[in-house]
């Protein structure tokens, strides 16, 4: 077995970028601690803080047009699979611009075009969401690959369906 070199520059920028996508995920976070203390957010906010490095990880590790599915603690997953800072506010806030019109709030945001599924406030919900679009996949209906979080998102479950 051959091992490929990284070339150094190249490993320093993505952990640089590795690093800053944690950071992104963190300041969201403590803003949106801030907007639910303050009472400025309708419903609740379970934040990710402290398991960054859970969703920019396994997020890392997809391609661009993989599915994931996330739990009630998703704002991290979302992030860093590219969702947008602006419009997950937005959903938060009850916006209009959000993600899902404002009617998800903080459980329930999803964004097909970054191919997240959807987070799921029920323990292990997300994993039939992952097995239909596992089944889809092999069916030959989807060409992603889906990746489930575990049910408290502290860590990650791999893809479900081999590449």
């Amino acid at each position: 077995m051959t091992t490929q070199m990284i070339e150094p520059r190249m490993e320093l920028e993505q952990n640089l970028h590795m690093y800053r996508q944690m950071a992104k995920i963190r300041a969201f976070e403590e803003q949106v601690n801030e907007l639910y203390k303050s009472a400025k957010m309708p419903g609740l906010a379970h934040l990710y803080v402290g398991e960054e490095a859970v969703a920019v990880g396994v997020c890392e590790a997809l391609r661009r047009d993989d599915f994931i599915t996330s739990t009630h603690r998703g704002h991290g997953h979302c992030l860093a699979k590219g969702a947008s800072v602006n419009r997950m506010f937005a959903e938060l806030l009850g916006k209009e611009s959000g993600y899902c019109r404002g009617k998800g709030g903080s459980m329930h945001i999803a964004d097909p075009e970054t191919g997240n599924l959807g987070a799921n406030a029920i323990v292990g919900g997300s994993a039939g969401i992952a097995t239909g679009a596992a089944l889809s996949r092999r069916c030959g209906a989807a060409t992603r690959s889906p990746c489930a979080s575990s049910a408290t998102a502290r860590s990650a479950r791999g893809c479900s369906t081999k590449r």
